[in-house]
């Protein structure tokens, strides 16, 4: 008989322990990866709203409003229409409002879309705090954080 040579089992199941460890920590980075970027995705779609609200009372010529409440929730209303919301969106899971850190819960826009109120809204992330400042009159956006 020739000599057979092949690999054996142990050698078989060290290669597959290193490409188990390679994946799960390869999978855990692309986790982590698209959390941040969900959370990055809801703060780019709160400042949109928030324009979008700015942007509808310019162009209608009345006053809009955009609440943030403490149950993790965003509304946007129009002249005080309190039973109809124009926005209504729930906060992905893990991020809150940080109610005591925020100094501006409620943005109201004039018929001109000037900002009556300004300050800032500040979320708690799995990732850190991150918060928008609203800046007087034609409402400029900051976002702050990592």
């Amino acid at each position: 008989m020739k000599d057979q040579r092949g690999f054996t089992l142990i050698e078989m199941l060290f290669v597959l322990l290193i490409l188990v460890i390679v994946s799960s920590i390869t999978s855990q980075i692309s986790l982590k990866t698209f959390e941040r970027s969900a959370i990055d995705q809801f703060i780019v779609q709160v400042s949109i709203d928030i324009q979008r609200m700015q942007t509808l009372a310019m162009q209608k010529g009345i006053h809009t409003t955009i609440v943030f409440n403490s149950d993790n929730t965003y509304k946007g209303y129009v002249q005080n229409d309190y039973y109809y919301p124009e926005i209504e969106k729930k906060f992905p899971e893990g991020i809150r409002l940080d109610i005591l850190g925020s100094n501006l819960k409620r943005i109201t826009f004039n018929n001109q879309g000037d900002i009556a109120d300004f300050g800032r809204i500040k979320f708690f992330t799995p990732y850190g705090e991150r918060e928008i400042i609203v800046n007087i009159e034609k409402g400029r956006l900051r976002i702050n954080g990592q």
